[in-house]
């Protein structure tokens, strides 16, 4: 008798459910190859070397080519030719990121906020940016961690210098001082920083509630665009680690996608548990923090015999992050491992 490990079963759509074919696609004109799409804006450019949206679409099919220097140029000129247009900068930046350059990539971001000083969405962007960096980065020493810390709260408050009622800043100096704190070794300072981290969140709070009220008719002013995402869950009141982001996770469900496994380990099945003729589902509660990452798995149906190798398996497994009104959150979802004995042929 030789054990398998059975992990999840692949659905395929009916005949039914599959999208109609696009009739009019064979009538369509052929996209140019890309060689002589190159050349053309490549001319282009020679003519008219303020068109920026040429500059940025012959950097990308460089770069999609490899030819990373060259597409570094290509967006360079169209910097120094157009040197106060904002979108040429952030796509550097754009390209910069791509390319895992994080200095070149922060240098962008804040000369495209220096080039429109009174929109509080450049530098809360470099905000995000710096609490990605300070948070995903697992390389860095606390020193380092510190100042992207730093330099991110430096960043919402110019955002918020602009517009005190930007809920996005509010959240992300929430975030920026929870991480603060964790890096501080005096008690005292250590909880001024919570507090003032829970009174950020308390006015984004507030804030998103005002709005809702606004947008669903029962205020009496009207507030022009969107409604603004709501802040992240706040942390564990027991002071667990949940989540490593210092967020309490949400379960998935409803507005809250599954999110997608990108990285499976099956489990090994114990000899004793085959040797015994034991199989069948272990249900495990999982914890996937704002990286993908699994941070806590716990056994809701359990098979003593099997438990510790489902959990050393699930522990392993990585998943697409789960993202909320644009902001990152950890999620608990319901996962399975089957173990099933079958008898080879």
């Amino acid at each position: 008798m030789v054990a398998a490990v059975i992990l999840s079963l692949a659905l395929t759509p009916s005949p039914q459910s599959q999208p109609p074919r696009d009739r009019t696609a064979a009538m369509r004109p052929a996209a140019p190859e890309p060689a002589a799409r190159e050349a053309e804006l490549t001319k282009r450019i020679a003519q008219t070397p303020n068109g920026i949206a040429a500059y940025i679409e012959l950097s990308k099919l460089q770069e999609d080519r490899g030819a990373y220097p060259e597409a570094e140029a290509t967006l360079v000129r169209g910097r120094q030719a157009n040197p106060k247009d904002k979108k040429i900068v952030m796509a550097l930046s754009g390209f910069y990121n791509r390319q895992g350059d994080f200095a070149k990539t922060m240098e962008a971001l804040e000369a495209a906020e220096q080039l429109d000083p009174t929109d509080p969405t450049a530098p809360q962007i470099v905000a995000t940016y710096y609490w990605e960096k300070a948070y995903k980065d697992h390389r860095l020493l606390p020193a380092d961690q510190l100042r992207y810390i730093m330099s991110g709260i430096a960043a919402t408050d110019r955002a918020m210098a602009l517009k005190p009622d930007y809920v996005d800043a509010l959240t992300y100096k929430n975030l920026l001082l929870r991480m603060q704190s964790n890096l501080e070794t005096d008690p005292v300072l250590k909880q001024q920083l919570i507090a003032e981290a829970d009174a950020l969140r308390n006015r984004a709070i507030e804030l998103s509630k005002q709005r809702a009220a606004i947008n669903s008719g029962d205020g009496v002013v009207a507030l022009g665009g969107s409604l603004p995402p709501p802040p992240p869950p706040p942390p564990p009141a027991n002071g667990t680690a949940a989540s490593r982001s210092g967020m309490a996770p949400v379960r998935v469900g409803g507005n809250i996608r599954t999110p997608t496994k990108v990285r499976d380990v099956r489990p090994v099945y114990p000899t004793e548990a085959q040797a015994a003729g034991i199989q069948g589902v272990v249900i495990i509660e999982a914890t996937i923090d704002v990286d993908g990452h699994v941070n806590d798995a716990k056994i809701l149906r359990s098979i003593p015999q099997l438990d510790d190798a489902a959990l050393t398996a699930v522990r392993q497994w990585e998943f697409t992050p789960t993202e909320v009104n644009g902001v990152l959150v950890p999620v608990i979802m319901t996962v399975t491992v089957n173990f099933s004995l079958q008898i080879a042929e």
